[in-house]
């Protein structure tokens, strides 16, 4: 499996959505970038999330 990066809505909180994944970190944000507002970001909790080859999720991007 390789790393999968996933534009997340309410990332950390209840209803935490996944939208949309990418197979590079650069077409995820450039993604976000295009459909969200920065007003939005903050309010809608938005965080790009990667999926690591072992099962395990990090938002360290």
């Amino acid at each position: 499996m390789k790393r999968k990066y996933t534009v997340v809505e309410n990332a950390g909180y209840i209803g935490e959505t996944d939208i949309t994944s990418f197979p590079t970190l650069r077409e995820a944000i450039g993604w976000r970038d295009r459909h969200y507002e920065p007003d939005e970001l903050e309010t809608l909790h938005v965080q790009i999330a990667c999926d690591l080859p072992d099962g395990s999720r990090t938002y360290e991007y």
